[in-house]
């Protein structure tokens, strides 16, 4: 006769699987059409493109804001500008009522973790809400961020975790190593240097230094070349998680908070000062728990707001009502319409706001066709009055709530004040 011991071990109910862990990556200042997954025909992003055939991919996600601050804000909160109210350029923190991502799921066991490059990220400005551990570690590569994550991961792999990973290695100024950087230019023979400073960008932008389209093309190329550095940082974070045995049962959410404009509406290398799609478009590709919806490409168009209900959905977790996003899962199974999106430029004393829906954007006082004109240069407003208002009444009845909170002051101290000058926010 069998043990009783052994009898109950082999007639009990197995346990119960652990919960996914959840993984996000915003790299700061990545446009979406600048990855090979998203079109894009020169090299720039083999990691990513592989990690592509585990995901969906959303080929129209727009975020909520041009700059750091405010866009992450609505990722880790579900809100419209208007409602959590942080702002760098009004220099208001996000309030400590507003519920974060990372809050939700600290309150369902969940370990949490904010690896970021500081500056508009700095936990000063309101950031930090529901996280175990926010470091700051400075404008580093992706590769160095993850290596830097790793002895939390490690100490938390049994999970569930949420680790939430931020790099500026994208943003300008853009400094390629050489290798790296000949990949995308190594013809290039004219006046510019390989590293383009934020110095540099300022005075293309002010009209103090008159650039033709080569060298237009050898700025565009450091960039591209910066995406190719921070691709092999991705890949090594997906290397880390399959070595750990951590990937499977992982969901991973790789985003960008905005994108950087080329010349595309006036200005060269810069951002935060447009509502154009060329800083709104951001990739967006979710890895779910157990590889559901691997490869599935997602033409509705989605915001940045959707991404924290969807990753709970994702992890069993009801997202709660003060969420304004959405789960995505319908729109993944084809049934779900797009969404419009809000988005608000980061200004001290003007509220600057454009809708974005599938077939319009209202602009401020400006209305663009964007399957006749997605480059947004001809404004139609006066000979479509009838899309104007309608979009007028949609934008208001998203806006029409109100900040959670009053947004608390957040005057940067002297070491933040020199991090966001080498970032180009203040002169």
């Amino acid at each position: 006769m069998l043990p009783a011991a052994l009898l109950v071990a082999l007639f009990a109910p197995p346990a119960p699987a652990p919960p996914p862990n959840l993984v996000v990556v915003s790299v700061d200042t990545l446009r979406a059409d600048h990855l090979g997954c998203y079109g894009y025909p020169r090299p720039t992003s083999p990691e990513i493109d592989r990690f592509r055939r585990d995901a969906a991919l959303f080929e129209q996600a727009i975020a909520q804001a041009p700059s750091t601050l405010p866009s992450h804000a609505s990722l880790l909160t579900s809100l419209v500008p208007q409602r959590h109210g942080a702002s760098w350029a009004a220099r208001r923190a996000l309030p400590e009522e507003v519920v974060t991502l990372p809050e939700v799921l600290r309150r369902h066991g969940y370990r949490t973790a904010a690896f970021t490059g500081g500056g508009q990220m700095h936990p000063s400005n309101g950031l930090a809400q529901g996280f175990d551990l926010y470091r700051v570690t400075g404008p580093l590569p992706l590769a160095e961020t993850v290596a830097a994550a790793l002895p939390w991961l490690d100490e938390h792999r049994e999970g569930p975790f949420f680790l939430f990973l931020h790099t500026y290695e994208t943003h300008h100024p853009y400094t390629p190593d050489p290798e790296t950087l000949a990949l995308f230019d190594g013809g290039y023979d004219g006046p510019l240097p390989a590293k383009i400073r934020v110095g540099l960008l300022d005075r293309v932008n002010r009209g103090e230094l008159a650039i033709g389209p080569r060298d237009l093309a050898h700025i565009v190329a450091a960039y591209d070349a910066e995406i190719r550095s921070m691709d092999r940082g991705f890949g090594e974070l997906v290397r880390q998680l399959r070595e750990r045995g951590l990937y499977d049962r992982t969901a991973i959410v790789l985003t960008s908070d905005h994108g950087e404009e080329f010349g595309e509406h006036e200005r060269v290398g810069w951002h935060s000062h447009s509502l154009y799609d060329e800083l709104l478009r951001v990739p967006l590709l979710i890895r779910f728990p157990g590889g559901r919806h691997a490869g599935a490409a997602v033409a509705a168009q989605v915001r940045s707001l959707d991404v924290a209900p969807t990753a709970l959905a994702a992890l069993g977790i009801a997202p709660p009502p003060e969420f304004e996003g959405v789960d995505l899962a319908a729109i993944l199974a084809g049934h779900g319409a797009p969404l419009a999106a809000v988005s608000r430029r980061d200004v001290r004393d003007l509220e600057i706001v454009s809708l974005r829906t599938a077939g319009w954007k209202l602009y401020g006082e400006r209305l663009f066709d964007l399957a006749a004109d997605p480059g947004e240069r001809v404004d139609v407003a006066a000979a479509h009055p009838e899309a104007v208002a309608a979009l007028r009444r949609l934008l208001a009845e998203a806006t029409a709530a109100g900040p959670v909170a009053p947004a608390p002051a957040a005057e940067p101290d002297r070491r933040l004040l020199e991090e966001l000058r080498a970032l180009g926010y203040v002169d």
